[in-house]
């Protein structure tokens, strides 16, 4: 999958066990849609680069709009090799990147109902940067679930974005009740949770943005709310 080649311009911590990796794609005519994800492969001629089960690539969402000339993944900090190789990797160092896979989004015209835990939203900053920048006309409504606000990536910009998106409604989630500066919602996901903030379901569309078993449950409430098949549509990078 070394379809294109890519340098690190930089990284920097964006929250809690966190960091935003920037890459420099220019001269390589590399184009996506906002939301869609490529698979990331490391360098193999480092003698210390560390190999687990999974190889040395991974699959990374863009957690930037597609008109930014440079690609933005973030990436929370795990025990795999990968990861590991990732965030030792220095400013300068050439990776590489497949083409990108998954839905363009906004060819969706329908309002649209978000949800989103932990890393899993760097695909929906994509969409919205994108949104905010072309001052695009979409009804997103996005709950986004972490344990603690210390977790919470991106929170300032999806603020600021929920302040300025004509049609994008945000809310926040966090587990931690002893949170006392905390102004949003507290608790964990549920058919009530969804039912209080969203309103009326009818003729959305509803994408899950989290881990393999945290879609698996949300998907599974919302079948059982009655919510059709076709209208719960998984987003996720591998």
């Amino acid at each position: 999958m070394k379809d294109f080649k890519i340098k690190l311009a930089g990284k920097e911590i964006i929250c809690e066990n966190t960091l935003l990796f920037t890459f420099d794609r220019s001269g390589t005519g590399y184009e996506f849609f906002p939301g869609q994800y490529a698979y990331f492969t490391l360098p193999e001629n480092s003698g210390a680069l560390k190999i687990d089960a999974k190889g040395n690539t991974r699959p990374f969402s863009f957690a930037g709009s597609p008109d930014k000339k440079e690609l933005l993944i973030a990436v929370r900090k795990n025990e795999s090799a990968f990861v590991e190789n990732l965030f030792n990797l220095q400013p300068g160092s050439d990776l590489f990147v497949s083409k990108p896979f998954g839905n363009n989004i906004l060819a969706d015209n329908s309002a649209k109902i978000f949800i989103a835990g932990g890393i899993g939203i760097t695909p929906v900053r994509s969409i919205l940067e994108y949104v905010y920048e072309n001052n695009l006309n979409e009804k997103i409504t996005l709950f986004y679930f972490n344990k603690t606000c210390t977790q919470t990536a991106f929170l300032s910009e999806l603020e600021n974005w929920s302040e300025n998106i004509q049609g994008f409604n945000f809310i926040p989630v966090i587990e931690d009740l002893n949170d006392k500066e905390w102004n949003y919602v507290f608790g964990l996901f549920s058919a009530d949770l969804i039912r209080k903030y969203a309103g009326e379901t009818e003729g959305k569309n509803f994408y899950l943005f989290g881990s393999d078993s945290m879609n698996e449950k949300v998907k599974e409430t919302f079948l059982n709310e009655g919510i059709k098949p076709e209208n719960i549509i998984t987003e996720s990078a591998g």
